[in-house]
Order: C-alpha cells, then sequence, then structure tokens
C-alpha cells in the first residue's frame, strides 16, 4: 500500500499543501493547549462549569473535525496545481474542503458565542453593554446557521458540488448561481471583522473607568489585544474569498483563503479561553494575587476566596492573630463591598470585577 498519495503526481515542486498543513498543525497544537488550560482552570480551579465553557468544548471538537477533513483535502491534492493532480483525486479533494469549510463557518460562529455569553457576566456596570453583547450574537447565530446550510446546499443533489470536478470542463448545472456563494462570503468576512472589534471595545469600556492595579489593566488590554487577531486575519482573507468559488487552478488558489481561514478561527478559539486563565496563571504565580488589609493597627496579608454566585471571602492570614473573616458581596459596579460589620478588618485596596474571572 503506498504511503502517499502525491505519489503519481507529475510535480509537486510547486504545491503549497504542506504549508497549509503547517498551520493546520501548529494552531490545532495551540487550541488543544488552550482548551485543555481552560477545562482544568474551570473545573480544578474555580470549580464551575458554564455555559459559555460547554460551547467551547462543542467549538474544539468542530475544530478537530474542520483541521481533519482540511489535511485529507490535501492528501487528495488541495494546494497543488490542478494539472498535476490527477481527475480522479480532485472530487475527493474538493468534498473534503466542502466538510472544512462546513465546520470552519460552525467554528467561526461558536468562538464568538462563547467570548459573548462570557463577556455579559463581566461587562454588567451598563444596560447597553448586555443589549450590544446579546444582539450581535443572535446576529452571529442566525448567519452562521444560513451560511452553513447555503454551503451544505449549494448543489443538488448534495454530492454534485465535489463530484462535477471529476469531468472537464467543469459542470456548472444544478448548482447555485456563483453569486450565492460570493456575496454571503464576503458579508461573512465583514461581518467577523466587525464582531471581533466589538468584543474587544465592550470590555474596553468597563476596563476604562475600573479601579484596579496598572500592571493588571494593562494585562487585560493585552489579553483584549490577542483575541482581536482574528479579526486581522479575517480582513486578510476578504481578497481571497472569491478564490472561494471556482477559479481555472481552483485547487492551487483556494491555499490563501485555506491559510487566513485556519489562522481566523484557531487565533480566535485560543484567545477566547485565555480570558478564563487567570486563575491558572495565579497558580504558577504568573501573577501575584496577594492582597493587603489593615485590621486595627496590624497590617495582614492574604488572597480573596471567589465563589461566584454566593458572597465572596477574603481569608486574612497573620502569624499573630487568628484567622479573619469579612462578609462582602460584589456590586454592579464590579466591586467588593461589606455586608456586616463581622470585625474590624477595612478593605484598602478595591478588587475589580476582572479578578472573578
Amino acid at each position: 500500500m503506498k504511503l502517499s498519495l502525491f505519489e503519481n503526481f507529475p510535480d509537486m515542486s510547486d504545491s503549497r499543501g504542506g504549508q497549509f498543513q503547517a498551520v493546520l498543525v501548529a494552531f490545532l497544537v495551540l487550541c488543544t493547549f488552550s482548551v485543555a488550560a481552560r477545562c482544568y482552570t474551570r473545573i480544578a480551579l474555580v470549580k464551575i462549569f458554564a455555559l459559555e465553557d460547554w460551547l467551547a468544548v462543542v467549538a474544539f471538537v468542530f475544530y478537530c473535525v474542520f483541521t481533519a477533513a482540511a489535511l485529507a483535502s490535501i492528501s487528495y491534492g488541495n494546494g497543488s496545481h490542478v494539472a498535476d493532480v490527477p481527475l480522479e483525486q480532485r472530487p475527493k479533494a474538493i468534498m473534503w474542503r466542502w466538510i472544512a469549510i462546513t465546520f470552519y463557518i460552525l467554528v467561526s460562529g461558536l468562538t464568538k458565542l462563547v467570548v459573548g455569553i462570557f463577556l455579559t457576566r463581566v461587562c454588567t456596570r451598563q444596560r447597553w453593554q448586555n443589549i450590544t453583547l446579546w444582539v450581535m450574537m443572535g446576529i452571529v447565530a442566525v448567519y452562521s446557521i444560513f451560511y452553513a446550510l447555503l454551503n451544505i446546499n449549494s448543489c443538488h443533489p448534495i454530492e454534485h458540488e465535489w463530484l462535477r470536478y471529476g469531468v472537464e470542463p467543469t459542470d456548472l448545472t444544478n448548482c447555485n448561481d456563483p453569486l450565492l456563494g460570493k456575496i454571503p462570503t464576503y458579508i461573512s468576512a465583514f461581518l467577523n471583522v466587525i464582531v471581533d472589534w466589538i468584543l474587544a471595545i465592550v470590555p474596553a469600556t468597563v476596563l476604562w473607568n475600573l479601579k484596579m492595579e496598572k500592571r493588571l489593566k494593562i494585562t487585560t488590554y493585552i489579553v483584549l489585544a490577542i483575541g482581536s487577531i482574528a479579526s486581522v486575519a479575517s480582513i486578510v482573507r476578504i481578497p481571497y474569498a472569491q478564490d472561494f468559488l471556482i477559479a481555472p487552478d481552483y485547487l492551487y488558489r483556494f491555499t490563501n483563503l485555506g491559510i487566513w481561514s485556519t489562522v481566523e478561527i484557531g487565533a480566535g478559539l485560543a484567545a477566547s479561553c485565555l480570558a478564563t486563565l487567570k486563575p491558572l496563571f495565579r497558580k504558577f504565580r504568573f501573577l501575584n494575587s496577594s492582597r493587603r488589609y489593615n485590621a486595627g493597627d496590624s497590617t495582614v496579608s492574604g488572597t480573596m476566596e471567589y465563589h461566584p454566585g454566593r458572597q465572596s471571602v477574603p481569608r486574612v492570614h497573620q502569624p499573630d492573630i487568628q484567622t479573619h473573616f469579612a462578609m462582602v458581596k460584589i456590586t454592579s459596579e464590579g466591586k467588593f463591598s461589606k455586608l456586616a460589620d463581622v470585625d474590624s478588618i477595612t478593605m484598602k485596596r478595591e478588587v475589580s470585577v476582572t479578578d472573578i474571572v
């Protein structure tokens, strides 16, 4: 049995399949580590696995299917010049590419829902922020379903989508008008850019007036900026969107679109996990979470014990005195306020909502 499907090809020297394959593998590794770290943090450290966490796992499963389908497409000739690919293998390359595109659409939409739902738990200071996020998520969900169904039903019967590439010239009979492929692709690209920037700007409005350490605020801004990398990939891939359709060298010309699509959803999925990893960084001392409090005339140190959905208790330790507890609640401004005068501890530093994440 032959180990490579490319052995009978006349010339593979100009193939870009290797580049596409390297990008796919690199981002699969990145997303695997990111999602695994998120799951560990949420299950083992925070002990809460919310809706957005489940959606992140589903998005990762779909991303694995996307990667597997794209790699299979490359093995049958995607990324190579059409003239170098045997006629009988071209339909297989297109079939796997068609599957990969379908899951690309689903991962792209799910990733934005993951970030959007997460931000609705953080951006609670003003009503317009939640309204903006929910409207945006509704648009993303509806359009993603529409776009995926349009891609699946591009030809009738469905298998004509790839079987038509096994004849010369390519048969366009029983397939949707090319405009139905081009226009939704451009709309999807522009929508992704707009949504990615909304997901960065809305939480930035919360951070702007939030009282928190300068170093922590800068770190949070960096996390938001990394999340916007996906929008950069969306912008770069726009000129290549037309290669989604039939071109004279359709296997080779699709490579740029495939690479930037992979960067877009891979970076987006990985970045969506970053904001949940602060407890993990704290555990391994990447971030110093210690706080200092005053108990009378004595200075004591301790850490915040967070219990989302319940009252949070700062546990304070000092060798010379007993452990004290101050019952506090999270206000609508993302700060902790004292519930009852249960001891003499006063909190010198305001704690922002980003510490809960």
